[in-house]
């Protein structure tokens, strides 16, 4: 039951787990409500907590270097600092609790009072944080202003089902309803912490949904906010369940959406495997024994090893498995199944109807290359032979984002020697997807949130890990170079493009609106000074051929064909 409050006042408490060379370093701050400086921790404390002091590293320099050894102290910490969470604590405290006129109202990680709730400090603001900080968590700062409409549309734009009501009989077989079990997932960074059953009282969902306030305005740390009194039980999947996997990644997915990069996810099943959300809350750093902060002391130590991993590997590799379908003369489908076999370097892709697998969608696996230019090279030699085992007559081979209607083609993008972080990933969703979106036709839109949605990844048993986003680029070869180029340039330069004063176009949410919604205009005139950006890295010299020709054609304000066969532009030989 919500309770009413009287002579409230908010609080604000801003959280920020400062993270430096492989240890973390978590520092609560009590600030006002409108300020809008994340407070850098003292020299003094910030040496404790290097792998190397402070003091010794500052002094190693010599003392012409930095001047005194304060000021020393102080400016190797910061020049060491990696990155910060932004990490908000949210409640409501109150003189009295007693029944009043005015309802208390929860959205968002906070209570929202009379229409109106506290402004959370700015992290782009200028001067709130160093510019070279990777600032995680950002989209905290949104959601305090976010209503549950806005919630809803936001996820549901990403394809993520927002549960409201399902009736008072939720969860009862003899409802007359879908029966829905409901699991607490603990994300922190992609990963899945905890997956938990969740037993949920046999009432409406009206009035727990919407983002839950913290777990310590709630009854204690342990709470699942909007669930409260809920109780916790095994979740009865295992890893390896499909199931399992399908409500980790809607929990993901939906933090992901909602820029966010850690957090609890009540994600409802039903019996036919669909999903939805019903809650999503940001817990405070101490929550759940001390869950968080060791999950982030381990991403702190993984973000470092990874790339001392990476920088020791070499060179990125970059492949692709792009997809193309053949179409008969009178717009038949017809299977690539009948010439190749679903295994090796040319095979076809499942896809699932009903309860059979059909494969009828063709599929290039390249080996990864280093440039853009070998790896379209392979993809090149690939389709010829592709051409010698595909005998049919009359056939046109069509790419895209859905040449055809109601068939979606892929063509993922595989990275690997380079850390999967969620920074990485919206900077491949600004490079790759974006860019992609302004050339598409219109038909390929309807492909999206079903498909390519923003932040679609997958893990690789090789150890990198496949971008999932873009729809087939195999329209031409300087399509899939340019392809090629943006996603290993998003690799290289993801930490300059995503640094705190500078905000990614994907983490915009204008820009994501757009992306969903096909606005060309919009995403076009987001995305200029972008591409102004892009041009100022270290990385652009050596990729600007490959890209250019993109950015012109996005220029000129131009459309690829999915109407035309693919082989054209690949002077593959037409039978």
């Amino acid at each position: 039951m919500r309770k009413k409050w009287k002579n409230f006042r908010r609080v604000t408490h801003m959280g920020g787990v400062w993270i430096w060379n492989g240890s973390t370093l978590n520092q609560l701050h009590r600030v006002a409500e409108h300020q809008s400086r994340f407070t850098s921790p003292s020299a003094s404390v910030a040496a404790s907590h290097l792998r190397e002091s402070a003091a010794q590293a500052a002094n190693r320099t010599g003392a012409g270097v930095f001047g005194d050894s304060r000021e020393r102290v102080e400016r190797y910490a910061v020049a060491n600092q990696r990155a910060i969470i932004y990490w908000p604590e949210y409640e409501v405290q109150a003189g009295e609790l007693k029944r009043n006129k005015e309802e208390l109202v929860y959205y968002g990680n906070l209570r929202e009072h009379a229409g109106k709730c506290p402004s959370l400090p700015d992290p782009h603001k200028p001067g709130s944080l160093p510019g070279h900080i990777w600032l995680l968590n950002e989209g905290v700062c949104r959601l305090s202003v976010m209503t549950k409409t806005g919630l809803q549309m936001r996820l549901g734009k990403a394809g993520v089902r927002w549960l409201d009501n399902i009736g008072n009989g939720a969860g009862r077989p003899d409802s007359g309803e879908s029966v829905y079990r409901f699991f607490r997932v603990a994300v922190f960074h992609l990963e899945v912490l905890e997956l938990e059953r969740v037993h949920l009282p046999a009432r409406s969902l009206r009035d727990m949904a919407g983002l839950s306030p913290s777990a310590s305005a709630m009854a204690g740390s342990g709470s699942l906010g909007s669930i409260a009194g809920a109780a916790a039980a095994p979740a009865g999947l295992g890893p390896e369940d499909p199931l399992y996997r399908r409500v980790a990644r809607t929990a993901v997915r939906a933090l992901y959406a909602l820029g966010l990069d850690l957090g609890e996810v009540v994600v409802a099943l039903n019996d036919d495997g669909r999903t939805a959300v019903s809650s999503v809350i940001v817990p405070p750093p101490d929550a759940r024994g001390g869950l968080w902060l060791a999950a982030a002391e381990r991403f702190a130590a993984a973000c470092a090893a990874a790339e001392e991993a990476a920088a020791a590997q070499g060179p990125l590799l970059i492949g692709a498995d792009p997809e193309f379908v053949l179409l008969r003369e009178d717009g038949r489908i017809v299977s690539a199944a009948r010439y190749l076999d679903p295994h090796g370097r040319i095979g076809c892709d499942a896809v699932p109807v009903g309860r059979r697998l059909h494969y009828p969608v063709a599929e290039l696996r390249p080996a990864p290359e280093t440039t853009p230019a070998a790896l379209a090279a392979s993809l090149q030699h690939l389709l010829h032979q592709a051409a010698a085992r595909i005998s049919g007559k009359g056939l046109r081979w069509l790419a895209g984002g859905m040449p055809v209607p109601g068939l979606a083609l892929g063509g993922h993008i595989h990275l690997s020697g380079v850390p999967l972080t969620s920074l990485l990933l919206r900077a491949l969703d600004s490079c790759v997807a974006f860019p992609l979106a302004l050339v598409e036709s219109a038909g390929s839109r309807a492909r999206r949130p079903r498909y390519g949605w923003l932040g679609d990844y997958r893990l690789q048993p090789h150890g990198g890990f496949e971008y999932r986003t873009p729809p087939s680029w195999l329209i031409s070869p300087a399509a899939a170079k340019a392809v090629f180029a943006f996603a290993l340039l998003a690799a290289l330069e993801y930490r300059t493009l995503g640094c705190a004063t500078d905000s990614l176009p994907a983490a915009r949410e204008e820009l994501v609106h757009a992306y969903y919604s096909g606005d060309r205009k919009m995403l076009a005139e987001g995305m200029e000074p972008f591409f102004e950006r892009i041009a100022q890295t270290a990385s652009y010299p050596s990729l600007a051929e490959w890209m250019e020709p993109l950015l012109r054609a996005i220029r000129r304000g131009e459309e690829w064909d999915e109407s035309r066969d693919i082989r054209v532009k690949w002077r593959i030989p037409l039978r």
